[in-house]
């Protein structure tokens, strides 16, 4: 991945999308030292009776249970997701599941975690997929974020603006994020570190 690419070049972006995940990524960041990123999908099964019938409402009405859920747990500390069309996988959910690098280095057992809750609310009707790093990426999801390693943080700005993309939104712009609790103010102040302008 070039350093001056902050987003994925092979999709049209939704910028305010765009917007609103790096307002998020800055947030984090400013929050919390170190974090990693969990990638995951949310699918209906195909043929299932929710893969038939669910609704943009009814959809967001399970991923807002099953984020609530996911954020009881200890290093889980925040989350985005938006949800897409398409005629292969019906209505699904692309997700980021943010996670307090000093409370954990693994993000597997959360992956599967989300996985158990999601197949829980949905009747076993549902499944999920965990975004894993290949060799052939430009980035890698497994770096973790630092507060002052603007690599990585641009890494993660690279990973997260598929989530902005236009395609597969069909007219749809169904989102959520959480709240970014402002920092507790403890340790010592941190000095200001400048990763590329995302929004040039």
């Amino acid at each position: 991945m070039r350093e001056n690419e902050l987003y994925n070049q092979g999709y049209s972006m939704n910028w305010f999308l765009h917007a609103l995940i790096n307002n998020q990524i800055d947030a984090m960041v400013q929050r919390y030292a170190r974090l990693y990123a969990l990638r995951v999908d949310f699918f209906y099964k195909k043929g299932s009776d929710r893969f038939k019938n669910s609704s943009p409402r009814s959809m967001e009405d399970e991923l807002r249970l099953l984020m609530t859920e996911m954020m009881k747990l200890p290093a889980v500390v925040g989350y985005f997701w938006v949800m897409e069309w398409t005629p292969e996988h019906g209505l699904h959910a692309h997700a980021v599941i943010w996670l307090n690098g000093h409370k954990t280095q693994r993000t597997y057992p959360f992956a599967e975690k989300a996985g158990s809750f999601w197949h829980e609310l949905t009747k076993q009707e549902g499944f999920h997929y965990r975004c894993e790093y290949h060799e052939n990426y430009s980035a890698n999801i497994n770096m973790p974020i630092n507060y002052n390693d603007p690599a990585s943080i641009a890494n993660i700005r690279y990973i997260l603006s598929y989530l902005a993309k236009e395609e597969q939104k069909e007219g749809l712009c169904c989102y959520a994020s959480s709240e970014v609790p402002l920092p507790s103010g403890a340790g010592r102040p941190r000095s200001p570190v400048h990763s590329t302008d995302w929004s040039s």
